[in-house]
């Protein structure tokens, strides 16, 4: 065999060399944008599991407080009411410790809380899902629970931080409907 001959096999296992070795680092590539697109597809399904499950959770919940709040309306003529400490606070204020979620695990981000009048109480007092009224303020569901939030004192949430302090330290009459 000529030197020439043998130098052209040499350069041309290299390149076949190089070329098999581009494609296997291709395919590895693509693999690991395979595996990465799965992992993706697969965490948003789970979201989309646990946002349909809240929607349902969350529409359970307005149906349930308005059925009660309608059947429940000569609860207003009882004297079945107690003293309590009411306070206001919102949510993701460093200050007051808050963040989106409840204790009861509801995302804030996806309700807006005009919809879904929540309360923080002491669940030793009123336990967690309650349905309370407050007087000349209307119902609210015990979602949440808070560190100062003990004995008999409520804390409504509200859509502002603003809004809380105005609402500031009142007593108000309670009743557990629920």
């Amino acid at each position: 065999m000529k030197p020439n001959k043998l130098i052209i096999l040499i350069v041309i296992s290299l390149i076949l060399t190089l070329v098999l070795v581009i494609l296997i680092r291709e395919n590895q590539h693509l693999t690991q944008i395979e595996n990465y697109l799965e992992a993706e597809i697969q965490k948003e399904s789970s979201r989309l599991e646990t946002y349909t499950k809240f929607t349902e959770n969350y529409n359970e919940l307005q149906e349930e407080r308005d059925r009660l709040y309608i059947e429940n309306r000569e609860l207003k003529e009882k004297d079945n009411w107690q003293l309590f400490e009411v306070t206001g606070y919102s949510t993701c204020d460093g200050e007051q410790g808050t963040n989106n979620t409840v204790a009861t695990n509801f995302n804030l981000d996806l309700i807006r809380v005009k919809d879904l009048p929540i309360i923080a109480t002491d669940p030793e007092i009123i336990p967690l899902y309650s349905i309370v009224e407050i007087k000349d303020m209307g119902a609210f569901i015990s979602l949440d629970v808070g560190g100062a939030i003990k004995g008999n004192r409520i804390d409504i949430l509200f859509n502002s931080k603003e809004e809380a302090i105005d609402f500031g330290i009142q007593e108000r009459e309670v009743r557990v409907i629920k």
